[in-house]
This record gives structure tokens, C-alpha cells and sequence, in this order.
């Protein structure tokens, strides 16, 4: 047996070191390579990531950065505009052919027009955002390595390839089935229309992910800094530092990151080293909100609006308001508006979750602060946990689409009013209509009081 490993094992070696190879990274930069060379490819950053003389790796940007994204948004532009001359043309349009499911077709391609290019456009002006971000993130990093902290940056590798290959099949999957649904009933979208819908929605879900990611970088750090004061408290609590055995260090680095907090600095010199941490952290946090700030508004104004019409038609088609005559069977019919509904509820629920979990990490410091308050017994380290709790107090993060409503699981609560207000006014007047109308829906009073983003705002403000 043990010549048959020693024989396998120089076999196995090499696919094991090329696949850890492969999804390990040693520096920042390195782990966001793959979601950059997303972004760069679908023309939503300007910036591209290459290693400079001393074989570092580095943001970079070029003429052909901006005119690829130039071409990406031209392209859609006109896609856009050519499916317009061809009678609305939209993919729902095949399905259902109403006053009020016309009206959604328009407010749903006008709302994608629209978010579609505020991502580009932010793609472009508000770049420097990004670069100050990670330029803060690198010099929270040097910070942490000061109090004893490895950074795993393979963690980070992994888990953007993991939510990227998500998103991407997530996309290519509703986007065959939708199609496909379209070839049974021999019904062939133009190119155009092809272009427009499969843009559409690659970029909505291209600018999820790499919100998620960055998010991602933020809460790594939140809970880098967590165990360097947890460490701390333990010292106190131990009345000494525990020294780690070679067995133990070793353990360490298997770990996300090891916290074995210098022995030569002092209780005041770490408490100093995780303010300045914590302020960092809370000024990449504020770049990052400024970025994705419009972003993040429009793509959830734009699901708002399709999760409402979707949800409409199904139930329109379920409960039997009105006689439906196309060429698509009713499972056929429920299917493609049930499948679009499920797709920008999970990008909703994705951008809340990744802002609400940086949210609640960033909320845990005030009670580890406050737990090494009750524990210090010197008056030098009390004054500067009593300076950290203040600054607690004014550098607080948060996420909002452009400053209008928070972006926390409070959303859930204001959207299902919302989406629940609008889908009685619609059952209703549907119910009410006379009986030759319908087929048609021709109820154009509450076309008036179809405006998202009033009653959006409303909601949140409520």
C-alpha cells in the first residue's frame, strides 16, 4: 500500500497544484480578477486588472476601455430603438396582447432602457469611485497585517467565481426556457429583440454580482477586525497571551485568516490600529454606496415594475378574470411570467441580503467594544475604547438607492405593500369591466396611477 501511493502520488500532485493554483490568490487585485474580466467583457469597467513592472497587479485603464463600453451601449441603443419601430416588440408581447398588458410591455422595455444605460453611464463617470474603494480596502489590509492579521484572499476568489457561475447559469437558463417556450408556438423574435432581452438582463445580473463581491470585501473586514478585538478580550479575560504552538499556527492557516495579535504592542496600540481600521472600512463602504448608488435604484425599480405586471398576469390567468385567446397553452403562459417574476425577485433578494449581512456585521462591533470597556482596568485603554465608541456612533454604513430608501430586509416589507396594493387595483378593474371588454382590459383610468417610483417612494417613506 505504501508504494502504490508513492507511486499515485506524483500523479496527483500536479492536478491538485494547478486546481488550487487556479482559485488561490495572494493579493487583492488577484482575487477580483475574474469579476473584472467579467465586467470588462460585457463593457461595464472601464478599469481592466494587469500586473505592472515589478509583477504586481494593478487597476488599469485605456482608450479602448471607453470605447468598449461606447460599443456595448450603442449597440443596445440601438437594438432598443429598432424593436420600437417593429410595434413594441417584446418577448412578453408574444404572450399576451391587452391594453393594460401593452402598457406594462412599454413600461417594462422603457424601465430596462433606461436602467440598462444608467449602468453603462456609471460605468464610466463615477469610475473613480471604484479606485478609491479598493485603494482603502489595500490600506485596511496593511493595517491588519500591523496587528497579526493573514488575509486569505483565495476566500475571496472563490466565492466571486462561485455567485459569477450562479448568476450566468441563472441567466442562461431563463433565457433558453424563454425561447424555447417561443419556438413550440413557432414564434420567431427578431435579432434584435434577441440582442435587446439577453443584454438586458446578462447586464442586471452582471451588476448584482459585482455589488455582492464588493460587499463581500467589506464584511471580510468587519469580521477581520471582530477577531482582533475578540483576541484581545481573551488575552484580558486569560490575564496572559497565549503563545501558539507550530502545530497550532499551522491550523491557523487553513483558517480564512490567523489572529495572533503582535505580542509587542500594547492594549492602546491595538485599540488605536482598529480604529483606524474601523474608520477605513466605513470610507469603502461610502465608495462603494456612491458607486452602485444609482445602480441600485433603477435595477430595483425595474424589478418592482416587471414583479408587478408578471404577478398581474398570472394571477389574471389563474383565477380566470378574463378569456386569454394565444397561440402558448396556459402552463406554457405561467411558466414564462412566473419564471421572469422568480428572476428579479432573486435579484432583489440578492442585493438586500448582500447589503443587509455587511449591515449587521458592521452593527456587532459596538458590543465587542463595549464588552473590552467593562473588562479594561487601565485608565489610558478606557479613554481610547471610550474614543472608539464614539466614533462608533457617527461612522455608521448603510446602502440606499440614491439616497431615497435604505437597502435592508425592511425593503421586503415596503415592496410586498406596494406590489400588493397594485395587484387588487388591477384584479379589480379587470373584475369590474364590462363583459365585452374584458378580453381587452380597457380600463385606462388607472393607467394614471401606475407610477412606480411615487408610490415606491411612498411606501419606504411610510
Amino acid at each position: 500500500m505504501d508504494v502504490e501511493n508513492q507511486i499515485n502520488l506524483p500523479l496527483a500532485r500536479p492536478y491538485r497544484s494547478r486546481w488550487r493554483s487556479l482559485f488561490s490568490a495572494k493579493g487583492l487585485y488577484e482575487s477580483l480578477q475574474p469579476l473584472f474580466l467579467l465586467l470588462y467583457w460585457h463593457g461595464l469597467m472601464v478599469y481592466s486588472i494587469k500586473a505592472n513592472a515589478d509583477g504586481k497587479k494593478e487597476l488599469r485603464h485605456s482608450l479602448w476601455s471607453h470605447l468598449n463600453v461606447f460599443f456595448h451601449l450603442t449597440l443596445y441603443i440601438v437594438c432598443y430603438i429598432m424593436t420600437l419601430m417593429n410595434n413594441f416588440e417584446s418577448v412578453a408581447g408574444y404572450f399576451f396582447q391587452s391594453k393594460i398588458s401593452r402598457f406594462g410591455d412599454f413600461m417594462q422595455i422603457l424601465s430596462g432602457f433606461i436602467g440598462v444605460t444608467v449602468i453603462y453611464i456609471t460605468a464610466i463617470i463615477p469610475k473613480h469611485y471604484v479606485q478609491n474603494c479598493l485603494q482603502f480596502i489595500q490600506e485596511i489590509d496593511q493595517c491588519l497585517q500591523r496587528v497579526g492579521v493573514r488575509i486569505m484572499y483565495s476566500k475571496i476568489l472563490r466565492y466571486s467565481c462561485i455567485f459569477i457561475v450562479a448568476m450566468i447559469l441563472i441567466d442562461i437558463l431563463y433565457t433558453t426556457a424563454s425561447f424555447q417556450i417561443l419556438k413550440s408556438a413557432n414564434e420567431e423574435p427578431s435579432l434584435y429583440l434577441h440582442i435587446t432581452f439577453i443584454l438586458q438582463h446578462t447586464v442586471v445580473l452582471t451588476a448584482i454580482a459585482m455589488f455582492s463581491c464588493f460587499t463581500k470585501l467589506i464584511e471580510a473586514r468587519f469580521t477581520m477586525l471582530h477577531k482582533v478585538l475578540q483576541n484581545l478580550y481573551r488575552q484580558w479575560e486569560t490575564r496572559r497571551i497565549k503563545t501558539l504552538s507550530r502545530k497550532q499556527k499551522s491550523l491557523q492557516c487553513l483558517d480564512s485568516f490567523s489572529t495572533q495579535t503582535i505580542a509587542s504592542k500594547s492594549p492602546c496600540e491595538i485599540v488605536q490600529e482598529s480604529m483606524e481600521i474601523h474608520q477605513l472600512i466605513c470610507e469603502a463602504a461610502s465608495m462603494a454606496n456612491k458607486y452602485f448608488t444609482c445602480q441600485l435604484l433603477t435595477i430595483i425599480a425595474s424589478a418592482f415594475l416587471i414583479i408587478v405586471f408578471d404577478a398581474y398576469y398570472v394571477l389574471e390567468t389563474l383565477l380566470g378574470k378574463s378569456r386569454r385567446e394565444s397561440k402558448f397553452e396556459t402552463i406554457e403562459f405561467v411558466t414564462f411570467f412566473s419564471c421572469q417574476m422568480i428572476l428579479y425577485i432573486i435579484a432583489i433578494i440578492s442585493i438586500v441580503e448582500s447589503s443587509n449581512r455587511t449591515i449587521k456585521k458592521s452593527e456587532k462591533t459596538g458590543g465587542i467594544v463595549h464588552a473590552l470597556l467593562n473588562r479594561a482596568k487601565t485608565l489610558d485603554v478606557k479613554e481610547k475604547l471610550q474614543q472608539f465608541s464614539m466614533q462608533l456612533m457617527h461612522l455608521k454604513i448603510d446602502f440606499t438607492a440614491a439616497g431615497l430608501f435604505k437597502i435592508d430586509r425592511s425593503l421586503y416589507f415596503t415592496i410586498s405593500g406596494a406590489l400588493t396594493t397594485y395587484l387588487t387595483i388591477l384584479l379589480q378593474f379587470t373584475g369590474n369591466s364590462p363583459p365585452g371588454l374584458s378580453q381587452d382590459c380597457a380600463v385606462k383610468s388607472p393607467m394614471t396611477a401606475l407610477s412606480l417610483p411615487a408610490v415606491l417612494i411612498n411606501s419606504t417613506s411610510i
